[in-house]
């Protein structure tokens, strides 16, 4: 939780994306109960301002890159389900907008069975917007903790979402059903290579154990907005990579938890969050 003073109001200030548009979002102090503002959306607007963000991902070389390295991972494999975590307030924010273009068109590309996203400060208007949009909304916070189908292929995606959350993604799935996992997120060999291996082993074991084992594919970011997916990859855990993987290796501990932290929203922050 940030440091800063508290608001008159007995507020702290905790900013949760990085995105011009969304306002700084208030953890309450200990003691204050609040219940959940709410925002009423255009739906005809927003939904316009959508299908348009889908238009130019469709058109961009950068989905073109997407759509081609996931499909030389899947073969002839059909993808079960994808699940995206972390979208952020779509109907304010244009960072989110397009991150949300870019899961729909990989929905109209893979033509999964279902699509799953969830983020914790998403608004009641903003789920039924979601649902309109084919989308099942997943409303409880379970902290990235989502077990994956073992039926065939899920595509994950994690659009600039924290370690943290990834790093319980991966503990979540802990095992050689991870070859059934297609990840979209923040490029794992960035982070290897920008923070001390000790710090990651204290904070993010799982991302740093798996990054040796993984196949990534960098994609270049060509998108005419460059803030929306700079920094991501495609991570493939493949069955011969894994197969190469004793039993010793699997072996995991209790769920993380994470102290000192403000970019990971808990299932416990968010049952006291005024957004």
């Amino acid at each position: 939780m940030s440091k800063s003073a508290e608001d008159s109001d007995g507020f702290q200030k905790v900013k949760l994306k990085r995105c011009a548009k969304n306002k700084p979002t208030k953890i309450p102090s200990k003691g204050i109960q609040l219940e959940t503002q709410e925002i009423t959306i255009d739906f005809d607007k927003v939904l316009k301002r959508i299908h348009c963000a889908v238009d130019d991902i469709r058109l961009a070389n950068y989905f073109e890159d997407v759509l081609k390295s996931v499909s030389n991972i899947l073969q002839t494999r059909n993808v079960v389900e994808i699940v995206c975590l972390g979208l952020g307030h779509v109907a304010e924010c244009n960072i989110s907008r397009y991150q949300l273009a870019l899961l729909l068109a990989l929905k109209e590309s893979l033509k999964p069975d279902k699509v799953l996203v969830h983020d914790p400060i998403f608004y009641k208007s903003e789920c039924e917007l979601l649902t309109k949009l084919g989308l099942q909304v997943i409303l409880e916070n379970n902290e990235g903790n989502y077990v994956i189908s073992d039926k065939g292929p899920t595509v994950v995606y994690f659009p600039h979402c924290p370690k943290q959350l990834t790093n319980n993604f991966l503990w979540s799935n802990w095992g050689p059903n991870l070859e059934n996992c297609v990840l979209i997120c923040n490029s794992f060999s960035s982070l290897i290579d920008n923070q001390p291996s000790r710090i990651l082993a204290e904070t993010v074991p799982y991302i740093l154990k798996i990054q040796p084992h993984t196949t990534e594919e960098s994609l270049k970011n060509s998108f005419k907005y460059t803030d929306i997916f700079n920094d991501t990859a495609i991570h493939e855990f493949s069955k011969e990579n894994l197969e190469k993987l004793d039993s010793n290796f699997w072996m995991k501990g209790e769920k993380p938890t994470y102290e000192n932290t403000e970019e990971f929203i808990t299932s416990l922050m968010i049952q006291k969050l005024n957004i």
